[in-house]
């Protein structure tokens, strides 16, 4: 009778024991897996470029505009790639200005994991800027950049939808596009992005909004401007 009792009781001490682990185990949170979505975009920014006040050019001949500039993009994992083109009225003439942005993420994990989490973006980027002047090519806004950046991103994925806000800060080195002038440029970025995997059309359909805050100082005052730009785009997954 005692060795069944002892047999008995360690029996329920096991199952208990089981029981207690596998909920556990169960309800554990996988690891964190960055994004590996594939697809393409397009949409409009309202853009607004205007000379800094540490550019001394009358505001009669810098370059100053506020229109919506179309654009598109591709992303694959952690590489995003937009390009963009508008025109403009300066002066009483027609210019254009285009855009050519690229950011690289590298995302570490900083709490929680599946479904939702909270992550360290680390960036590579670099970007290309041209707005006409209305003069000479001299007086172009003709500037690219490369940097690094880093900021904070919470990701939401489960369920069928991937929902992610992100915000980073960018310092670049900043060089004529045809001549030895120099300087930096900064740059602040939010990106919020909606994926709907399976819906709709293709693989599914990505919606989202983008602002870009940037200020270029050069060795030459005169190209000291900053760029604001802010919209919604759409896309497919592929």
């Amino acid at each position: 009778m005692k060795a069944h009792l002892v047999r008995t009781s360690a029996a329920v001490i096991l199952c208990a024991a089981a029981c207690t682990k596998s909920p556990a185990q169960y309800y554990e949170p996988p690891e964190y897996a960055p994004s590996s979505a594939r697809l393409i975009t397009a949409g409009a920014m309202q853009s607004e470029f205007t000379p800094r006040g540490s550019n001394p050019v009358e505001d009669s001949l810098g370059i100053s505009y506020n229109t919506l500039v179309p654009f598109v993009g591709f992303r694959q994992g952690p590489v995003d790639l937009s390009v963009g083109y508008s025109t403009y009225r300066l002066r009483g003439a027609t210019q254009s200005t285009v855009f050519a942005r690229m950011v690289v993420s590298f995302e570490f994990k900083l709490m929680g994991g599946r479904p939702s989490a909270l992550v360290l973006p680390v960036v590579i980027a670099g970007d290309y800027t041209k707005a006409e002047g209305g003069g000479t090519s001299r007086s172009d806004f003709n500037i690219g950049s490369v940097g690094i950046g880093a900021g904070l991103k919470y990701r939401y994925y489960g369920g069928g939808t991937d929902f992610s806000i992100q915000i980073a800060q960018l310092i670049h080195y900043s060089f004529e596009g045809f001549g030895t002038m120099h300087g930096y440029s900064a740059a602040t970025l939010v990106d919020a992005a909606l994926l709907l995997p399976g819906v709709l059309v293709l693989d599914g359909v990505a919606i989202g909004y983008r602002f870009r805050y940037q200020t270029w100082s050069m060795t030459d005052d005169l190209f000291d401007y900053r760029y604001v730009t802010h919209g919604p785009y759409v896309g497919v997954l592929l």
